[in-house]
Parts: C-alpha cells; sequence; structure tokens
C-alpha cells in the first residue's frame, strides 16, 4: 500500500465536505472545529499555506503511518481472507494524508484519507476500515450486487462487527465504533443475523433484505 499527500485532493474533500451532513455525522463541523478560519472563497490558500506552515509534522506523520500499515496488515488481510476466502492483499491500495477529519474513500481507485492528526492507533482503524470496505465491495460485485441506500448502510455496520473481531481489535489497538448515529437500531438488527453463522453471500442477503424493509 501507497501512503502519500495529495494537497489537490484536499481541496476537493474540503469543496465536498465543508458543509456535509449525512446520516448523523456533521462532517463541516469536524473541518471547522479544527480549521475555524477556512472558507470556500479562501480554502485553496489555506490549504497551501497549512501545508507549508505543518511541512515537518506531516512528513512525520507520513513516515509514522508506515507501520500503521505494517501493524495491521496480516491480521485484517488474513481475516478478509477466511471470511470471504480471497487474498485481498496484493491489491493496489493508496492511503493519503489529509488535513482534515473526514476520510473518505474512493471505491474505483482503491484510494482512501487518514486524518493526519489522529492518534496512531486511530490512524490503524482508519485504514483497517477503508481496506475492509474495499474487500466487501468487491465481494459484492461477485454476488452482482449494485452499490445502493442499502449496501451502504451494510457496509458500515458490516465493519463495525468485522473490525471488532479479535484478531483485527488487537492489532489496532481500539474497538470500532459505529460512525454514523442514525444506524445505531439497524447494527444492532443486523447483529443478530451475524450472530447465526451464515455465509457471506446468507449473510449480506438476509442483511439486505432488512435494511430495505426499513426505507
Amino acid at each position: 500500500m501507497k501512503i502519500e499527500l495529495n494537497k489537490d485532493l484536499d481541496k476537493e474533500v474540503y469543496l465536498t465536505f465543508n458543509d456535509a451532513v449525512f446520516c448523523g455525522a456533521d462532517f463541516g463541523k469536524k473541518i471547522c472545529d479544527f480549521h475555524p478560519t477556512i472558507t470556500k472563497e479562501n480554502h485553496s490558500e489555506y490549504i497551501d499555506v497549512f501545508y507549508k506552515q505543518n511541512e515537518r509534522e506531516i512528513l512525520e506523520t507520513l513516515a509514522e503511518t508506515q507501520k500503521c500499515f505494517s501493524d495491521i496488515k496480516e491480521a485484517v488481510f488474513s481475516q478478509l481472507l477466511d471470511y470471504f476466502n480471497f487474498d485481498y492483499s496484493n491489491q493496489d491500495y493508496t492511503c493519503y494524508l489529509s488535513i482534515f477529519d473526514c476520510n473518505p474513500r474512493y471505491l474505483e481507485t482503491k484510494t482512501f484519507q487518514v486524518f493526519y492528526k489522529r492518534s496512531f492507533a486511530m490512524r490503524k482503524e482508519v485504514i483497517v476500515h477503508e481496506l475492509t470496505h474495499f474487500a466487501f465491495y468487491d465481494f459484492c460485485k461477485t454476488l452482482d450486487l449494485k452499490e445502493d441506500q442499502a449496501l451502504w448502510e451494510l457496509s458500515e455496520i458490516f465493519n463495525v462487527i468485522f473490525l471488532n473481531l479479535e484478531p483485527i481489535r488487537s492489532a489496532i489497538g481500539e474497538e470500532e465504533l459505529l460512525f454514523y448515529p442514525d444506524l445505531k437500531e439497524k447494527l444492532d438488527a443486523v447483529r443478530r443475523i451475524w450472530d447465526r453463522k451464515l455465509s457471506p453471500k446468507e449473510f449480506i442477503s438476509e442483511s439486505l433484505d432488512f435494511l430495505r424493509s426499513t426505507q
């Protein structure tokens, strides 16, 4: 996995998330809390200056984040292989450090962002979270499933369940928590389906049936 900087992507992310609220998560507030003086009008110059003024810290975090990946890769890829019966470790992934705490992922390019101010353990969490998303969606493609609201909800719920499996949780050093508050009740229901120890195909099918029935 490559770990890089992408200042231009940060500029795009700011414009996308500066006023975004989704499923109970207020991305705009998270941006404003850390960057209270950034605006749509000054965002490009602001980001250029921020990168320059904080270059040393950002580069040190960039180097350290490679160890984040080293710490978790064996656990996550082993568990993904065990569950989906496919080795995802040879895929091309790119992690971009970001100055914004939005942490988006892009399925089509298998790229994602990690907020550089997150703790070492929480950067590991984001990396595992996004790698699991990529594997989950790749598996869903083999089932000819198209992305919709229910599949997105299941992807987030699946991560909370899967990333709290003991080998992964131990490698991260933190509990995986639900990021979207509006999914709490659905998580509880899908967890009951998971507890029946179905095959991945059966689990996804039954979970999607449930989630679609709630929309």
